[in-house]
């Protein structure tokens, strides 16, 4: 019991402390509120400073570039960019050879014309296709004439000719106009385009058929 009562008397004082701790004084509580005031003031101030300086820039930017390339302001309604081209030659084009021109598969062409490919040899007369391909034309002259029937855009480079190296390019595929000579893929460089192309009109006829009609 002694103990205790001990223990509760030590509280007590404990306690008695504590309430009689000096409190701070009212003047310096008073003098805080102002200066809390002014900080808050102050960073309301810096925000709407902020907030000016952004319109004036943005408007005086907007001056000098167009609503439609503004892609911060407008992004859905930023200039559309156009596909580049495969090739400046289109299907039906007239074409003409400015140079010799390497033909394809030593002779057959692009699509390896007449080689035999996939037939059982004691089907085939080996003796006379080496004959053949002997009499077969390896150049295309400067001069030949013939239509454009496809393109084959630089995506498709695992399909370029054999003998093709470099980087990437599109290639013209060309049917001449002389019965011996294979069809063949030629560089864009070595061909001149010819008046008669019908490619127009392969692209008029392409608009009507996908053109709507109207009721």
């Amino acid at each position: 019991f002694g103990s205790s009562l001990a223990r509760a008397q030590k509280g007590h004082r404990t306690l008695a402390q504590i309430r009689r701790a000096p409190s701070p004084p009212v003047s310096a509580m008073m003098a805080a509120r102002p200066l809390l005031r002014r900080q808050s003031a102050g960073f309301k101030g810096l925000l709407v400073l902020g907030a000016a300086a952004a319109l004036l820039n943005l408007s005086t930017f907007g001056q000098y570039v167009g609503s439609t390339t503004f892609a911060m302001i407008a992004p859905s309604e930023a200039a559309p960019q156009a596909t580049p081209e495969m090739s400046r030659f289109r299907v039906g084009d007239r074409v003409r050879a400015k140079v010799p021109i390497l033909v394809s598969n030593e002779g057959r062409g692009y699509y390896n014309e007449g080689a035999g490919v996939g037939i059982p040899d004691h089907q085939r007369d080996l003796r006379e296709e080496k004959r053949e391909m002997r009499m077969l034309p390896k150049v295309i002259e400067g001069g030949n004439e013939g239509v454009v029937v496809g393109i084959l855009p630089a995506g498709e480079w695992k399909n370029r000719p054999p003998h093709w190296k470099g980087q990437p390019r599109a290639g013209v595929m060309v049917s001449w106009d002389e019965a011996e000579l294979p069809m063949e893929v030629t560089e864009e460089m070595d061909l001149e385009q010819l008046e008669g192309s019908v490619s127009q009109m392969h692209i008029q006829q392409r608009k009507l058929k996908w053109k709507r009609i109207k009721y």
